[in-house]
């Protein structure tokens, strides 16, 4: 009976997967991944409600009623609610047509924290009854609805007037990595309840979930060179800055941190300038992972997405080297999973280092 039992799930999960991949495929065709959508009659689908099913069996029961007694006033009574259900069909459709949503691709969050992301919503005329909601693909199946509840929440717009409009589609991320968050399923009930009028959006959501940051009670230095441990070091990061020299000074240019202005020499009337300074040769600074303490790789990169974090606001350089050895997965100890993001400061070098965070791959994932 198990082994039937057993047989009879993989059948159902294999049927389920195999309609699962035409479908997507169909969509793909028919509705492709864009960052504009327009609704029309090609991308717009509509099917009848529970109700609208319930209602539906109502009227045909009427309708035979009527001529098996061949009662005139039953008849009229059928055909009226025939009509009204063609009609509220037609308005249904109509609800959802010629509106246009465009949105932004990418996002970026850390673990356990909300992301949101904004659609941009053009009317041409008032609609009704507007919701909006993620559907997640490639879930455990007996997880799957709580994931979506947890995950993806439905917004409800109640009226949409002429113009331009925007929404903010929320989703809550529990663990680092990249997400692929499928299709924007946008529908609507209105009127009455007999339809539900859907469309299914593919504007190539992508959210990049960093680390959630771990603060380190020390005030240990962990920037060390390539070939140093953090027991090498006897000072914290703050002191350790003064390994840079002097190199010389520059017309200031709005943007630059206000600690690289020259104060003598604007106070001496010279104008406004920025000092510059140049690394010492082998004074270049590293965050690596095989330095964090902890043994568990995820506590490791949630330590060194709050020491980038943290160096980043003091605006000095520093690199990162992800340097786990993954000989239990590859079957070879020569063989180590090594990234490395040169030395730099700013923005845009943060943003790299904890994207390079939220992609590492290890035996922990999936």
């Amino acid at each position: 009976m198990k082994l039937f039992s057993s047989v009879f799930m993989f059948s159902k999960q294999a049927v389920k997967g195999f309609i699962s991949k035409r479908v997507e495929r169909w969509l793909s065709k028919r509705v492709p991944g864009n960052y504009e959508h327009e609704l029309s009659n090609r991308n717009i689908f509509i099917m009848p409600t529970r109700f609208g099913f319930a209602y539906l069996f109502f009227d045909v029961l009427l309708f035979l009623l009527g001529t098996n007694y061949q009662n005139n006033t039953i008849l009229l009574l059928s055909y009226l609610l025939a009509s009204l259900f063609i009609t509220v069909m037609m308005h249904s459709f109509y609800n959802l047509s010629q509106l246009t949503f465009s949105s932004s691709a990418k996002q970026f969050t850390f673990a356990k924290q909300q992301a949101y992301f904004p659609i941009t919503i053009k009317a041409k005329k008032t609609h009704f009854n507007l919701n909006f909601q993620h559907i997640i693909k490639n879930l455990p199946s007996l997880k799957k609805a709580q994931s979506q509840k947890t995950q993806s929440q439905k917004v409800n717009i109640e009226q949409c007037n002429t113009g331009e409009h925007q929404v903010v589609l929320p989703y809550l991320a529990d663990n680092r990595g990249v997400h692929q968050l499928g299709r924007v399923k946008v529908f609507s009930e209105y009127s009455l309840g007999l339809f539900i009028t859907w469309a299914m959006l593919d504007f190539s959501h992508q959210l990049v979930v960093f680390p959630q940051p771990k603060k380190l009670r020390s005030n240990h230095n962990y920037l060390s060179d390539l070939n140093d441990t953090p027991k090498s070091q006897s000072n914290n990061y703050l002191a350790s800055a003064g390994i840079d020299d002097f190199s010389e000074l520059k017309n200031y240019i709005v943007g630059e941190s206000q600690a690289r202005i020259a104060w003598k020499q604007l106070a001496r009337g010279q104008g406004k300038l920025s000092k510059h300074y140049q690394n010492q040769q082998g004074s270049l600074r590293w965050l690596k992972l095989s330095n964090m303490p902890n043994i568990d790789i995820e506590a490791q990169l949630s330590c060194l997405c709050f020491l980038i974090l943290e160096y980043s606001k003091s605006e000095h350089d520093f690199g990162l080297l992800l340097d786990a050895n993954l000989s239990s997965i590859t079957n070879n100890k020569n063989q180590p999973h090594m990234l490395k993001i040169v030395p730099s400061s700013g923005y845009q070098h943060q943003q790299n280092c904890l994207i390079a965070l939220a992609e590492f791959k290890h035996d922990m994932v999936d």
